[in-house]
């Protein structure tokens, strides 16, 4: 006889539960939203990108030069922002031969001269879709000049996978119209931003000399502010510019540490503020990462004959790989189409020890040892190596040592003078396997030109005292996720050498969520997109824990073990 309450009441305690979980899953589903607003307002830089292309006019712009103390990829995109602001900018370039012709050729490849100071120049490069954004922006003529100079561009489906298994590129989520993307060479990519910075007559106010910035000298009425760059020059003379912003763009050479100290900057006493002395900004581990790339120059009869698969087009053609298993290091293979008749075949290995893959059979023994996760590595592939081999093509062969990953903490740094900036690899650098350091550079550009646009006053004739803290803060917000994600991925590396006071079970919970949604995105669509958003530098640090790809990735997880 007390079946029926007793019934009734588990009935009604299960609704309670299902409300209740609906309920919990609602607020959590609206906390989401609302931090995902935060996080892509504050740290995207999608926002910012869009008024990339606003200016001072003529009249407003400020007093005296900026002075740009590099002109590889980030000192380039500097000099074309600070170029709306300043009456003058000087690009301060080492390589003398970056200041001629050769260094602004149309095509890329033809180039007599190479670069000595950037590493990858002859290596594997990439670029998110984030980047060709900005770039649009910045130049409004983009299209058309990468034409001009033989590079592609292209709706950036790079054919991702986990370990060999296909992730669909979200291409429907996009109403079938995916963002592009610049697919070409590093050599290629930064000859075309010089043209477009200084070979085309846009920009009058920016000119480019040789020489390298050696130090830096406080303001004579003024120690807050740095007053003169010391340059010397090619023929080793040295002289001094007026300087009314100074931008350190030197790459992992980190030239400004050396020129702040030497002039007595970040050196004052520090009270508890969470501020540090300029002498313990630096924080670094390794990866010991190396790099094995093969360049094919091949003849278009050879291009005929390769196997391109039905989903991809010769133009544009590719193939990339990431081991899972981590036990040998990480290891990696990518084999992609350049500017030119050109193909790249590249190895990228972590270990202790020297590694290197100098021959196309080198690199097919690689492949051939990889372990994939279900999908075997296409036999197309395979195909290519072999009809590259026998066409017996001109070759470059290069290996390189990454550096170890570093991180100058400007944004923490007391005492730095108020017209001093740092951009690109000059804050941090970060794994290059990820293919982020030039979309890193982009967003120091949109958070240069965020204070110069927003934090100096319309009719002010110089920066303010506040500069150099407002715009490191703001480069924080915008590039300190990259080092954030990056370093935690590659503690999953047994070879890396962590931070001081870290090992490599920092991070051990991400690495494992994470890898379980690149599982899930082999056959769900929102898990699919929100990788591809990583990937391509549209999402944000928030948008892998959504609620429902949170459940559904444990739920995968419980599935399939």
């Amino acid at each position: 006889m007390t079946t029926q309450p007793q019934n009734g009441q588990l009935k009604a305690a299960f609704q309670l539960f299902i409300l209740t979980i609906g309920v919990l899953y609602g607020l959590a589903h609206l906390a989401w939203r609302v931090l995902r607003w935060h996080f892509f307002n504050r740290y995207s830089g999608i926002p910012e990108i869009e008024k990339l292309g606003t200016t001072r006019s003529l009249g407003q712009k400020l007093d005296g030069t900026a002075v740009i103390c590099g002109g590889s990829i980030a000192g380039l995109l500097a000099a074309r922002v600070c170029s709306d602001f300043f009456e003058r900018v000087i690009i301060v370039e080492p390589e003398e031969w970056l200041t001629t012709e050769d260094g602004m050729r149309r095509y890329g490849w033809e180039q007599e001269h190479k670069r000595t100071r950037v590493m990858q120049y002859q290596s594997l490069h990439g670029g998110q879709a984030l980047l060709y954004t900005g770039l649009r922006e910045l130049f409004p003529d983009l299209d058309e000049q990468c034409r001009y100079s033989g590079m592609t561009i292209y709706p950036a489906d790079r054919k991702m996978n986990f370990a060999g298994t296909p992730i669909p590129a979200p291409v429907e989520s996009y109403g079938g119209n995916l963002p592009k993307a610049i697919l070409g060479s590093r050599s290629g990519f930064e000859t075309l931003l010089r043209r477009l910075v200084l070979g085309q007559g846009k920009y009058r106010n920016v000119s480019q000399i040789a020489g390298t910035v050696v130090g830096v000298s406080p303001q004579s009425d003024d120690s807050s502010r740095i007053g003169r760059a010391k340059i010397r020059r090619a023929d080793l003379g040295v002289e001094e510019l007026d300087a009314s912003l100074v931008v350190d763009c030197t790459g992992t050479t980190r030239a400004g540490l050396k020129w702040l100290s030497q002039s007595g900057y970040g050196t004052a006493v520090v009270h508890g503020d969470g501020k540090l002395p300029l002498q313990d900004a630096k924080i670094s581990f390794d990866q010991k990462l190396h790099y094995s790339t093969l360049i094919c120059n091949v003849t278009p009869a050879t291009l005929e004959k390769l196997p391109v698969p039905s989903n991809q087009k010769i133009e544009t053609i590719s193939y990339g790989f990431g081991e899972d298993n981590t036990s040998k290091g990480r290891r990696i293979f990518a084999l992609t189409r350049m500017d030119g008749n050109r193909f790249l075949i590249f190895a990228g290995q972590s270990s202790d020890e020297t590694v290197k893959y100098e021959t196309l059979d080198a690199m097919r023994s690689l492949v051939h040892d990889f372990k994939t996760y279900k999908d075997p590595i296409p036999e197309w592939v395979f195909e290519t190596i072999d009809i590259l081999e026998e066409s017996q093509p001109v070759i470059h062969s290069s290996h390189l040592r990454v550096p170890p990953t570093a991180y100058i903490r400007y944004h923490q740094t007391a005492d730095l003078p108020s017209n001093f900036v740092a951009l690109g690899d000059s804050v941090f650098s970060i794994d290059p396997i990820f293919g982020q350091g030039c979309t890193k550079a982009l967003l120091g550009a949109v958070a240069l030109h965020k204070v110069l646009s927003t934090r100096t006053p319309a009719d002010a004739k110089e920066i303010p005292g506040n500069f150099s803290e407002q715009f490191f803060k703001e480069h924080f917000n915008k590039t300190d996720s990259f080092w954030q994600v990056t370093h935690l991925l590659d503690y999953g590396i047994p070879s890396t050498t962590p931070l001081p006071g870290e090992d490599l079970q920092v991070g051990s919970l991400i690495r494992w969520y994470l890898r379980r949604v690149q599982i899930l995105a082999i056959k769900d669509a929102q898990a699919a997109r929100t990788f591809w958003d990583g990937a391509m530098g549209f999402g944000t640090s928030i948008d892998f824990f959504h609620p429902s790809l949170v459940l559904k990735t444990l739920f995968n997880t419980v599935i399939e073990g």
